[in-house]
């Protein structure tokens, strides 16, 4: 079972948003368009697209002290304390530990035949770790060797959507691979996909699985 203390301090935004109090702090990932508050101690970007990244919603949340960590064509766009992560690469803030995985396509492309996320864009999913607690965010990804890095987290955030990310059965290969004590499906409901495809993902998913509920100004947590 994940960590029921864990579960309650995540909050779905929407999309690819989420809203995580962990270690002390008060982090968002990917938020767009979402609710204007509690300000942010640290705000993890996985990539610059407009839905990923939204200028808005920084400028938003974030305060003075606020960090921002996110791959290099995300943080050239912004001032103040961006920092700027690849694959691999770790940053620690007290006792909340932030990696960064590969994400990127391998079947999804355009027009032109090229990835919608190739991988030398250098976008990124998030490892948190604090505590003995594991929380990955894959980013926008197909499934890829590089999500084995977070085999057996406590919680997994999947995209289910299809076209530029996993599709639902994709999702649960994932699962499958990454093993969390509980996968929440995301990527869905606002730019693309639909409860559907997180339907589908419950049904057929391996593990756990919990379908969020979007969190409404007043700060209302995943059901």
């Amino acid at each position: 079972m994940p960590s029921a203390r864990l579960v309650q301090n995540l909050q779905w935004l929407g999309h690819a948003g989420f809203l995580i109090r962990v270690a002390g702090k008060t982090v968002y990932i990917d938020p767009y368009r979402s609710p204007a508050g509690p300000s942010a101690d640290l705000i993890l970007i996985t990539h610059d697209h407009f839905d990923h990244f939204s200028p808005d919603d920084v400028e938003r949340l974030a305060r003075k002290g606020t960090r921002v960590i996110a791959p290099a064509r995300v943080t050239e766009q912004l001032r103040g304390a961006a920092v700027s992560i690849a694959p691999g690469e770790s940053v620690e803030l007290d006792a909340l530990e932030v990696t960064a995985v590969a994400a990127y396509n391998t079947n999804k492309l355009n027009s032109d035949g090229q990835p919608f996320h190739p991988r030398e864009a250098g976008g990124v999913g998030y490892l948190l770790r604090a505590g003995g607690e594991r929380l990955y965010h894959s980013g926008d990804t197909d499934v890829i060797p590089e999500m084995d890095q977070a085999a057996g987290v406590d919680i997994a955030l999947l995209p289910v959507s299809g076209t530029y990310v996993m599709t639902a059965a994709e999702a649960v290969e994932a699962a499958r691979r990454i093993e969390p004590s509980l996968a929440i499906p995301m990527h869905w409901g606002t730019v693309i996909g639909s409860r559907a495809d997180a339907e589908e993902f419950r049904d057929r998913a391996p593990v756990q699985v919990q379908i969020p509920e979007r969190a409404k100004e007043d700060g209302e947590e995943i059901g």
